[in-house]
């Protein structure tokens, strides 16, 4: 039996920290228009009014009512 040539091992890990940071080269990606856009705090579920930022720009959050993580929409 021969051994496999792929292996998980060799590639590297993203840091949770890190899963979701972005780089491109579109100038309207890197805009400071698109990164200061504001989410919508209210929930994709139950349509709470208030929920918490998960991430530092608000575009995740988690519900204060239903307890549910949801990817915010755009106001």
């Amino acid at each position: 039996m021969q051994k496999s040539n792929t292996s998980t091992s060799d590639i590297p890990q993203t840091e949770i920290k890190d899963a979701y940071k972005y780089d491109s080269f579109s100038k309207y990606i890197n805009s400071t228009e698109f990164k200061q856009s504001k989410f919508s705090p209210i929930c994709i579920f139950c349509s709470f009014h208030d929920s918490v930022p998960l991430m530092d720009d608000g575009s995740f959050r988690s519900c204060k009512k239903c307890k549910r993580n949801f990817k915010a929409k755009f106001f």
